[in-house]
Formats: C-alpha cells, structure tokens, sequence
C-alpha cells in the first residue's frame, strides 16, 4: 500500500467514531458525495466493523505538469469502471481529490489503480495514489478528510534562538507604557469569538454568547518598549489593568453599546471593582442583565479569596455570571478548590488534558460537574478537542474550527 505519504501524527482509534461525527457536524453541505459524505461513512464502518477498501487519488499533491485541465481530466477518467458500479461508491474533494471506496475484494478498484499506473511514474504513485482499509485505517481517512475542510491546525512555528534577556519593566516604564496604551488602536489586538453549543445529534454550532478578549501579550510587546513584564509580577498586574480598562472602553463605546449582545469578558479581580466597570455597570441595558459572563482566572481567584468573595457577591447582586478560566496544564489540582460558587468554566484545550479513560480524566470530570451552559471548552482548533469534550460530558466549544463553521451573526 501506497501510505508514506498519509499524515503524522493521527488520533488513535478508540475516538474515531466521535470525531467522524464532528467532522460530518462542522462540514458544509456538499454537492453529490463529498467529504461530509466520507465521515459519515467511513462512521458507519467503524460503529459497524464492516470491512471496505478505500483507492485514493491526491490529484493535488501532483506536480504542475500533471495538473492541466487534459492530464486530469485522464486521471478522472481512470475511474469510469467505479463510476458504473452499484458497490462501489466515489466521493469528490473541492481540491479534485477523488476517494473510491467499495466492499472486499473490490477487484474495481484493483482495476482503476491499474489505469492509473499507466499514466504516472513510480514517485507520483507513492506520492498521490493512497489505498486505506477501513476501519483499521480510518484515522487515516479522517486526517484526509479534514485536510480537504481546512481543519487541521496549523503547524507549529519552528523556534529561532532564544532572545537575550530582556531589561525588566519598572516603574517609569510602565507609566510611559500606560501612556502609549491610552493612545493605541487596540482594535488589531481585539479578539472576538463565539461560545457555540454543538451537540452530536444536530452537529451545527449554535452561537450563545461572544466573547471579547484583549491579546495581552501581544499588546504588552507593542506598548512596553522590551521590556520584561514577568520580571516584576506587580507592575504585571497594573498593565493587566490598564488593558482591562482599553477592554471595557472599547464595549462602552457608543455603537457597540447599541448592538450588544450576550458577552464574555476576561477581566481581573481589582477591575470589577474600579471605576470604569461601575460606569459599564451603569450602562448595561436591562435586557443584557444575566447575559453577560465575567471571567476570571483560577489562580488569581485562588490566590485572592477576600477580593473574589467581594467580586463574587457583587456579580449575585448586580446579575452577572462569575466565571473560571484554566488552562489543561494542572486542570485537576486546581479545580476542584476553585469550582465551589462559579456558575461557568472555560478550559482550554490543550494536549496536556488526560486522556479519556484515564484516573486523570475520571478526576477532572468529577471536578468540572458538566453542564449543559456551565463548561466551554476553549482553543478548539481541530476535530479532536471536540470528540474528547463530547466524551467528558462537555457540549460548549469555541475557538477557530468553531468560528470557521459557525452561523454568521
């Protein structure tokens, strides 16, 4: 079999069948048998343990000269035989990608990869021609499939040297940086993503609530002029602050005012209890009270009982949901002292999360106590976050396989 070329680093088996189901949920509708079509067959085989034969052709991968309209158009026509068959059925890719898939023995296909070897060398074969048994090998499938829906994540950035140090941040400045902070467009720092609920029986995201976030880190490389915030943990905290109060500025801004919606905000301890949120306290319509989250993170909440407990009975009083966020990393330690009288958890996805059926995974299930509204899964960037979320009880997502799939607001 022709598979060196099959993508690294596949999901194991065991979440095939939920993640085709997310694949088959996120996908736009297709014309004909597509990609969507795929999953939900290559589903099927693995809920079933019904044995096919998948013949690939990665007319894609091919070189320029192989791809003029009359080279593929040669290539297309090597599955004629499969195209008048009743048992075998062929799915087309936008890409032009062709995936014939059939019952055992399938002597079809034996034939179409025949045809195809007339017309290609030995190094367009190993390259473009793929032949996959299903289900041992759907994970295989399902990267393919992915890859032709622009679903996988994107590849990591190969890391230069590492930086010399960087002069710590001190107190003059960080006030000439708060200085450039009031003046700056945050706009190009402003991130704003859907909170979705996808539930497996109906697979299409439905949009709840937005959430606004400030890329802290990118503002803080723009406004501190090299220097080195971690290195001073309090002047950290007060540039922290300072954007917080850009965030708010920016929500209360007349127009956005006008077409508010249900909202998330990342904020700190110390900024719900400052002038500037008091004032967008002042300014939430009636209609958004109970709509809008308020998100914290664990740590901070841990390390500052007093002030959480004073933010947190501000929020009973004033209908705001307090939230929790954490990242994989540690999930399990520091949940279960954090969860008591939060009314939302956002985690973020993360390979550091355990693996399903793992002690680890039975912990943090325990300690999220899943619910319908109250945990969202962040960082969603591929169909596996989804699969282990649906597996840990959890049907609230968000990040940039959710944006991409998502209604438009």
């Amino acid at each position: 079999m022709a598979n060196a070329a099959l993508p690294k680093g596949l999901p194991p088996l065991g979440m095939m069948s939920r993640e085709l189901s997310v694949v088959g949920a996120l996908a736009r509708p297709a014309m004909g048998d597509g990609p969507v079509e795929l999953a939900a067959l290559a589903r099927e085989t693995v809920a079933a343990g019904v044995a096919r034969r998948a013949l690939m052709l990665r007319s894609s991968r091919l070189p320029p000269a192989r791809q003029r309209p009359a080279q593929l158009r040669l290539l297309r026509d090597a599955f004629d035989p499969v195209r008048r068959s009743a048992r075998v059925r062929l799915f087309e890719f936008p890409n032009g990608d062709l995936v014939a898939v059939a019952p055992l023995p399938a002597p079809q296909l034996d034939e179409v990869r025949a045809r195809l070897a007339t017309m290609l060398d030995a190094a367009e074969i190993a390259e473009a021609i793929a032949e996959l048994r299903l289900p041992d090998e759907a994970a295989a499938l399902l990267a393919t499939v992915e890859q032709a829906l622009g679903m996988m994540p994107t590849p990591a950035v190969r890391r230069g040297p590492k930086p010399a140090p960087r002069p710590a941040l001190d107190s003059d400045a960080l006030a000439d940086a708060e200085k450039r902070l009031a003046r700056a467009d945050i706009e190009g720092y402003l991130r704003r993503e859907w909170i979705c609920r996808i539930a497996a029986e109906v697979g299409v995201p439905e949009p709840l609530w937005e959430e606004r976030r400030v890329a802290t880190e990118a503002v803080g490389d723009a406004v501190l002029d090299g220097r080195d915030a971690a290195a001073a943990p309090w002047l950290r905290r007060r540039l922290r602050r300072a954007i917080d109060r850009r965030l708010l500025a920016d929500v209360m801004r007349a127009e956005e005012m006008r077409k508010l919606r249900a909202l998330a905000l990342p904020l700190t301890l110390e900024s719900v209890i400052g002038p500037e949120f008091l004032r967008f306290d002042s300014m939430l319509p009636v209609a958004l009270r109970g709509a809008v989250t308020l998100l914290f993170e664990a740590a901070e909440v841990l390390g500052n009982p007093e002030t959480a407990a004073l933010v947190r009975d501000f929020c009973r009083l004033r209908s705001y949901r307090f939230g929790l966020e954490t990242g994989g990393d540690g999930a399990v330690g520091v949940l279960p002292a954090a969860r008591a009288r939060h009314e939302v958890l956002r985690l973020t996805w993360s390979q550091d999360l355990p693996d399903l059926g793992s002690a680890a995974a039975e912990r943090l299930r325990a300690a999220l106590g899943a619910g319908p509204d109250h945990v969202v899964l962040a960082g969603v960037d591929r169909p596996a976050a989804i699969a282990w979320g649906w597996e840990m009880g959890i049907f609230l997502f968000q990040g940039r396989l959710v944006e991409q799939r998502r209604p438009a607001r």
